[in-house]
């Protein structure tokens, strides 16, 4: 019977791992979500940071002198 408690041991490490793995699945599917997210607000920062500059060197050419961002 030694080798039958083996086999129904292996068998629930087995079912253990695969249940281990599904949850870390889902885990990574919810963080590739969220990156997505983060990645669709920097792709909006970056625009609004694009029209900041050219409403800078707009100005900074009205006034003939270069732009100066001091910091």
């Amino acid at each position: 019977m030694s080798a039958v408690g083996d086999i129904l041991k292996s068998v629930r490490e087995v079912l253990l791992l695969q249940s281990q793995v599904e949850r870390l699945e889902e885990q990574i599917d919810e963080q590739n979500d969220e990156l997505k997210l983060m990645s669709r607000d920097l792709i909006g920062v970056d625009k609004r940071l694009v029209r900041i500059e050219t409403m800078i060197e707009m100005a900074g050419s009205r006034v003939g002198q270069p732009p100066r961002i001091e910091g």
